[in-house]
């Protein structure tokens, strides 16, 4: 958090004066040392202090689905989530109680083992979707998206052929390099419409619709339980 005076308005909620600035996506499900990369956007107090308290909680359960096959997701795990989990008692009572046993098999359908699974909270995980995309959003276009705009947020397994097609044709970007790959595009009719694609350390996909709450007849996507690999 860092101040600012600029008179900009939040935007992350398009209605209070931004007097601080916030990364996007938050720079916790960096490791260090943080890529030099990071975007950062007006915001103010309000946004930055409420949303920092998922920050943390989410970069746990991103790590936990990423697993520990490069330096880089082990270093998120064991120099980042762990630390969390130690000091956030209320997470730990959660992954006690919101965990059970799978059976993981690759396509082929050959047993790997048991692992345990564990929910991801809605809340965090919508949330830090929701303020990442409204700040890449100005970020791009140079435009709030403000309250009147909804977020429908949908973890993905995988793309159809055809949505690929579609996909491929859309804005290509990074950050931190392969810790984030997103595309993005949005309605020529009507600008606030917008469609983004985030794959994080190119493992977690998740599409992010923005419209007019006026349009929208969607309500926020519950997660499907992620496993973790640990």
């Amino acid at each position: 958090m860092s101040p600012t005076n600029t008179g900009q308005m939040c935007v992350l909620c398009g209605i209070r004066e931004a007097t601080t600035s916030d990364h996007v996506p938050p720079r916790a499900i960096f490791p260090k040392p943080r890529p030099n990369d990071l975007v950062t956007v007006p915001s103010c107090f309000d946004c930055n202090n409420k949303g920092s308290k998922y920050d943390e909680e989410f970069r746990v359960f991103l790590s936990l689905q990423l697993g520990m096959e490069t330096p880089t997701t082990k270093s998120l795990w064991k120099n980042e989530a762990l630390r969390t989990i130690h000091h956030n008692h209320r997470l730990q009572q959660h992954l006690v109680e919101k965990s059970w046993d799978v059976n993981l098999r690759t396509p082929a359908g050959i047993y790997l083992g048991k692992r345990r699974a564990v929910a991801m909270p809605v809340r965090p995980h919508n949330s830090v979707m929701d303020r990442t995309v409204r700040g890449l959003y100005f970020h791009h276009y140079g435009e709030i998206l403000g309250p009147r705009i909804s977020c429908k947020v949908a973890p993905l397994t995988g793309l159809s052929k055809e949505f690929s097609t579609i996909v491929n044709l859309m804005t290509f970007s990074t950050i931190g390099g392969d810790a984030l790959w997103y595309r993005h595009g949005r309605a020529a009719e009507s600008p606030p419409d917008s469609l983004w694609l985030l794959l994080f350390y190119q493992r977690y996909l998740v599409m992010v619709e923005t419209r007019s709450k006026a349009r929208s007849n969607f309500a926020l996507h519950t997660d499907a339980p992620q496993a973790a690999r640990r």
